[in-house]
């Protein structure tokens, strides 16, 4: 499937975290391990707008996220825009299937994650930056579009820390109930590092802020964390 990946110049968020997944799987195993948890890293920096300025130009400005439109092109659009939609279990597969990400994204995101990137864009192949393009046929464009959000100009400023990154990720990961301030709490911290793909010490001082804003139990387990190795 890569192969045919070569001279694409942007993929949908299904496509890439589901090809990317499986290759980085190859000496590792636990295939649907790797795509899930890219698909979590992945759609936690688009929602959050780390990818918005890493793309090619688009209309006199950089941006590495869009979306398919009804006619089958791609649409410039910010990644907090998605944001209700990337956690609503009715629009969740839709922003699977139609959020689109660019190569130049996909590599300034492996990059900042310190991961191998995806070898079908890393092998010399060059590809055009024109963002106006059609995508009738991709494999996981559905049968019915739909509207995607409007877009409007995001603010230019600061990019969160690294700090900041991971504990708004903990934050979500609570909310979408994929982990729980127990869970979070007695993790391994080498775990916990290798899950959001930050040193030990950045990921202890983003639960311990996390877990001082959840409410303490009767018997106070916040002070009895067991989760350091």
């Amino acid at each position: 499937m890569s192969i045919l990946f070569r001279t694409q110049k942007c993929l949908t968020v299904f496509q890439l975290t589901r090809a990317w997944g499986l290759e980085l799987a190859k000496s590792a195993g636990e295939a649907e391990r790797h795509v899930h948890d890219l698909t979590r890293i992945l759609m936690q920096d688009i929602v959050n707008a780390h990818l918005d300025d890493s793309g090619p130009f688009w209309n006199g400005r950089r941006s590495g996220v869009g979306f398919i439109t009804a006619d089958y092109k791609v649409g410039l659009i910010e990644g907090r825009y998605f944001l209700g939609l990337a956690t609503c279990e009715l629009t969740k597969n839709w922003v699977l299937h139609y959020v689109v990400v660019m190569k130049e994204a996909v590599l300034d995101f492996a990059s900042r994650h310190e991961i191998p990137p995806p070898s079908w864009w890393t092998d010399g192949t060059s590809v055009s930056t024109d963002a106006d393009m059609t995508t009738k046929g991709a494999h996981s464009i559905a049968a019915s579009p739909m509207p995607a959000p409007p877009h409007s100009a995001r603010p230019r400023g600061r990019r969160p820390k690294k700090l900041n990154q991971v504990k708004a990720a903990m934050r979500e990961d609570i909310r979408l109930r994929q982990t729980t301030p127990d869970g979070l709490r007695d993790m391994l911290e080498k775990d916990l590092a290798a899950r959001y793909g930050v040193v030990r010490d950045t990921a202890r001082r983003a639960r311990d802020a996390v877990l001082s804003e959840m409410p303490t139990g009767p018997q106070g387990r916040r002070q009895g964390r067991t989760g350091r190795a």
